[in-house]
Formats: C-alpha cells, sequence, structure tokens
C-alpha cells in the first residue's frame, strides 16, 4: 500500500524473531483490500460508460446539426435557373422560384459617375505628403477643398502637410460625400468615383489662389475628364421576340425577376433565354445525403448495442478503447434511442399534403419475404426512381414529408420530428445529460463510489496498522522471551564454575 498515516515513520519488523512481517501483512492486506478493488472495478465500468455516452452524444448532434441544413426548402427542393448566354447575364434562383421561360435583352448597364485626374507630377506616391506635394514646410498650414454631387450637399476636406495620399483618400471616403477616391500611383492618375450608379455630376472647388486649389490642380481633378454614369435597362420578352416590358433606371446590375435573380454582365443586341425549373438531380443527392448520414448514425448506435468486450487480451495490455468496447451491450436506455430513431423513419406522419411517410417517396428498409436484416439494424435504403417520380410530381410535399414545423397542430415532418427528439435527448439535462451528466446517474453512482472508496481506504490503512501493531508486540514478546533465556543460561554458566 501507499503512504500510511497510521504507522510510524520507522518500522523494523522481525527483527528480534526473523520472521518476514512485511511480507505476512503484505498477503494478508491483499484479501483485505478485494471490496476495495472491486469498488475500484466499478468506479472504471461506470467512468467508461459515460466516455462512451459522451460519444453518443457527439455523434447525434453532428446528425442534429446536419438536418438543420437538410430541411431547407433550399437545399431540398431547389431551382436551378440556366442562361443561354452567361457573357450577357447569368441566373440563379431560389427555392420559391416560380418554374418559367422568359427572354432578356440588356439594353445598358448600371455604372457610376467617375472624374480622371491626370496627376501632374510622376514623383507623387501614395505614401507622398500634401506638403511635400505642394513645397510647403509649415505643419500648421490646412489645405481645404469641396467635393459635391448633383443633389447633395457640399462636403469640405481638411488636410494637414503631414497628411499623405493614403489620408486623403479615406478622408474622402469618410467625409459623408458619397465618393470614393483611388489612386494609380503607376500610371499618375487620380480617381473619384460615385458610390452609387447613374448619372451624377461630381465637382471639385477650392478658393481662388488657395493651397487646396494648388492640390486639386497637381491632381489633375480641375481639368479630370469624367465619365458619366448610367442606368442599367432590360427589356422582358416571353417569347423572345416582343418585349413585354421593361425595367428601367436600375441602380445595380442586379434584378429579381419571378423570384430569380438576374446578373447582368454585358449588352446584348438579342434575347437571351432564362429558364428557370426544379433542381431534381440536385434533391436526389441530398435525399441521399439523408439516408447516408441516418444509417451512419444508427449503425454506430446499433453496434454499440451489439458489441462484445475484449476477452483476448491480458490486463496489461489492454487499452482504455479496449475496456470501452461492449461496455454499452443492451444498455436499455441505449436501446431505447435506437428504437426511437428507427420507429421515426419506418412510420407514417400526419402533415399535409401527397406524401405521409418515407416508404412513399421511395425511402423504406428494402427488406423483402422474410428477410428482415435492414428492419432489424433500422437501415434504409433508396428508389431513386420513385423519389424522382415524386419530386417531379409534386415536390413541395416532397420537401413537407421532410421539413414540416407545424407547432400549433403538432405536425411535424420526419427530418423535423428527429431533429426535435434529438435535440432532447443531447440537450442540457436532456436524456443523456441525465444518464451520463456531472449530476446524472452515472455521475452520482461515481461520487458515491468514489466516497466509499475513500472510506475503505482509511480502514485499509487502520487495519495494516493493526497488523503491524499486533506483530510488533509479537516481536516484543520474543525478545522479552529470549533476554529470560539468556538469563538463566548465564545463571546456569556460573553455578556450573
Amino acid at each position: 500500500m501507499a503512504y500510511n498515516p497510521y504507522l510510524g515513520s520507522f518500522q523494523m519488523p522481525g527483527i528480534a524473531s526473523g520472521f518476514d512481517t512485511a511480507s505476512v501483512v503484505s498477503k494478508l492486506m491483499e484479501v483485505e483490500m478485494q471490496p476495495l478493488n472491486r469498488a475500484q472495478e466499478k468506479f472504471d465500468t461506470l467512468n467508461y460508460q459515460q466516455k462512451v455516452w459522451m460519444q453518443v452524444d457527439k455523434k447525434l448532434e453532428e446528425f442534429y446539426d446536419f438536418l438543420i441544413e437538410f430541411k431547407l426548402q433550399g437545399n431540398l427542393i431547389p431551382k436551378k435557373a440556366v442562361s443561354s448566354d452567361e457573357k450577357v447575364l447569368t441566373a440563379s434562383s431560389s427555392a420559391d422560384a416560380d418554374n418559367a421561360t422568359f427572354y432578356l435583352k440588356v439594353n445598358s448597364l448600371a455604372s457610376p459617375t467617375v472624374v480622371v485626374g491626370e496627376v501632374t507630377d510622376s514623383t507623387i506616391k501614395k505614401k507622398s505628403t500634401i506638403g511635400s506635394i505642394l513645397e510647403i514646410e509649415d505643419d500648421t498650414q490646412e489645405i481645404k477643398f469641396s467635393i459635391s454631387k448633383d443633389g447633395g450637399s457640399t462636403k469640405e476636406i481638411t488636410l494637414s502637410s503631414t497628411d499623405t495620399i493614403n489620408d486623403l483618400i479615406a478622408k474622402i471616403k469618410g467625409s459623408e460625400a458619397d465618393v470614393s477616391a483611388k489612386f494609380d500611383e503607376a500610371n499618375s492618375k487620380f480617381f473619384l468615383i460615385s458610390d452609387k450608379n447613374g448619372p451624377e455630376n461630381i465637382s471639385v472647388s477650392a478658393e481662388e489662389g488657395s493651397l487646396g486649389k494648388v492640390l486639386l490642380e497637381k491632381l489633375g481633378l480641375l481639368s479630370g475628364e469624367t465619365t458619366t454614369g448610367s442606368y442599367a435597362e432590360v427589356e422582358l420578352s416571353f417569347d423572345g421576340i416582343n418585349p413585354s416590358t421593361t425595367y428601367e433606371q436600375l441602380n445595380e446590375n442586379t434584378i429579381n425577376i419571378f423570384g430569380t435573380t438576374i446578373e447582368l454582365k454585358s449588352l446584348s443586341d438579342e434575347f437571351v433565354k432564362i429558364s428557370v425549373e426544379q433542381d431534381i438531380d440536385k434533391s436526389v443527392d441530398t435525399v441521399k445525403q439523408f439516408v447516408d448520414k441516418y444509417n451512419e448514425t444508427i449503425t454506430y448506435v446499433y453496434d454499440l448495442l451489439h458489441e462484445s468486450k475484449v476477452t483476448d487480451k491480458a490486463a496489461e495490455d489492454m487499452t482504455e478503447e479496449d475496456y470501452m468496447k461492449g461496455i454499452l451491450a443492451r444498455d436499455r436506455n441505449l436501446e431505447n434511442i435506437f428504437y426511437k430513431l428507427r420507429n421515426m423513419v419506418y412510420s407514417s406522419t400526419n402533415v399535409d399534403g401527397e406524401f405521409k411517410s418515407l416508404l412513399s417517396i421511395g425511402i423504406g428498409s428494402g427488406d423483402t419475404g422474410r428477410n428482415y436484416e435492414s428492419t432489424m439494424k433500422g437501415l434504409i435504403k433508396l428508389d431513386e426512381d420513385k423519389l424522382r417520380e415524386a419530386l417531379n410530381n409534386n415536390p413541395e410535399d416532397v420537401w413537407k414529408l421532410f421539413a414540416t414545423n407545424d407547432k400549433t397542430n403538432e405536425k411535424y415532418g420526419v427530418a423535423q420530428k428527429i431533429q426535435n427528439y434529438v435535440y432532447d435527448v443531447t440537450k442540457f439535462n436532456g436524456y443523456i445529460d441525465r444518464i451520463a451528466g456531472t449530476n446524472g446517474t452515472i455521475g452520482n453512482q461515481m461520487r458515491s463510489l468514489a466516497k466509499e472508496m475513500t472510506n475503505l481506504l482509511d480502514k485499509l490503512q487502520k487495519k495494516e496498522a493493526y497488523y503491524y501493531a499486533r506483530f510488533t508486540a509479537m516481536e516484543q514478546a520474543v525478545q522479552k522471551l529470549s533476554m529470560q533465556g539468556a538469563y538463566i543460561q548465564n545463571a546456569f554458566s556460573k553455578q556450573n564454575q
């Protein structure tokens, strides 16, 4: 045993008797320690059970996260939009976009007004100070100029001689003039760009003879070339020949038509065809992911329930993973989770719509005849042809079968029902937490055992001290007898002399 506070710090057993007291006490303590060893084994088993339950919790949380994304309408029954000329425009559609075919012609693109100034000094760089550009040394002087746009207020820009071109660009951006600035130092060009698209006039000004006016002249902004911005304009047709309407004065090169987002790329002389339809292939792939993820999860639980303990290794060769194998075999709490998950995919729902069960869209165990292996394991298989037929005929109801979340009428789709259950199982103070959490059944049992083991250890230390005390008494008695024998022998020796 380890340090024993009930024993003295110095022990020399067997000195008088020659008896191996330490070995005898050790053998006696091996018997006495059996209750503590059994308690330790129970504690270790509970610890391994707790760890495996935490792994189950993690696995179910992964499935929960998958379900959140899976049942989104845009993921489960997405639409696809196809443009006949993606150089002119591209199209993308949301799940609620109308299935439609229409034609668009781009007459103009939205663009901002841009003023380009030819910088007079090629040595000017982004890090050049205003003082060096204007050739002034007085740090107290302020350099001011104004920026204005049509219909907007005039904003004054104030600089110091220590400010750089980069500082100038930042101050223009922060002036609320709705104008941005850029400097192409490689080609000595300074740009003022309207923050909004459309035909707007940008003007700059400064007091006559001021340093501000000198700066504007050096940056070429007073004589800069202006490219006036424009609005986008798009014509809509349903036959590709005759325009039905025109979308005018668009501030952006993006427009939403019938739930489809159109990105304008270039002008066109002819109409470009846009086709919006159900993306069946993507829907099938998404459902396949559900089948695979569910099977992965249910198989994990099933294997834990039917896992055998490791028996072909010596105790010293066993790893923690070995000890954890089979630790939850036939566990009733885990069986409850398994059966709940299995029943949810095999049972019918009360959702509105054409489809009431996964089987109605081609998802079932796949077992035929007397073969119930997949059903026993809770596995599901996909009949892709049947799923495609359901998606072609009624994609909305396929989505409802998985994702309905009607709390008022307690109607839940299959994926939503599983998600709700998994949440209840994995949440704080949920099903698993009440079993294996810190304050759960296993946690309480471990604390109780830890207390019991502490008490047992204390009793063992007292028992060990008791044994040593008895053997010490025996040693003292032997020593006393030995001394008496020596005295008698010495007395007889003297008498015989």
